[in-house]
């Protein structure tokens, strides 16, 4: 599991998202995840990918915007975070970070619950990944500084990042 300042990365998000929102679930399958202090959503999808989470979390009904933010992005803080959501409550579409070069980082975004009913058709048409879904959307598109974006999945890109 990789660790920032002593946490796992997970907790680490989950406390950022908490400051810049006032609140944190995370989506998990079922057992995982317990005992770090936030409240765990089920996943109601375990196994099907980012895009399952995604949906777990419109599905829960809780708020009409969803900050989502996947765990391997070590460099986010609760500022950018905090502009991007006043920045999509200006609107009413999902609102996604992009890299200077234009890609977009859908798994650090936030969702407007309007975006759940073509999302949805995506997944139970068999679509999986999160930027072909984004098509079926009202979207919006902001620039971020990409070091907030840096995404790790292995302790070698950890070091390499850090660096």
């Amino acid at each position: 599991m990789l660790m920032e300042a002593g946490l796992p990365l997970v907790e680490r998000a989950a406390g950022v998202v908490a400051s810049a929102a006032g609140s944190c679930s995370i989506v998990a399958p079922i057992g995982r995840y317990e005992g770090l202090g936030f409240p765990v959503l089920p996943d109601l999808w375990p196994g099907e990918g980012p895009l399952g989470g995604i949906l777990t979390a419109l599905e829960s009904g809780e708020s009409e915007w969803n900050l989502i933010v996947a765990v391997d992005m070590p460099f986010l803080d609760a500022g950018f975070l905090g502009l991007l959501l006043g920045e999509a409550r200006k609107g009413r579409e999902t609102l996604v970070p992009a890299h200077a070069d234009g890609r977009v980082e859908p798994l650090c975004a936030v969702y407007h619950s309007g975006g759940l009913p073509g999302l949805r058709e995506f997944f139970n048409a068999g679509g999986r990944r999160v930027k072909d879904a984004l098509r079926e959307i009202s979207l919006r598109t902001v620039p971020a500084p990409e070091r907030i974006l840096a995404n790790v999945n292995t302790p070698g890109q950890w070091e390499a990042a850090r660096n």
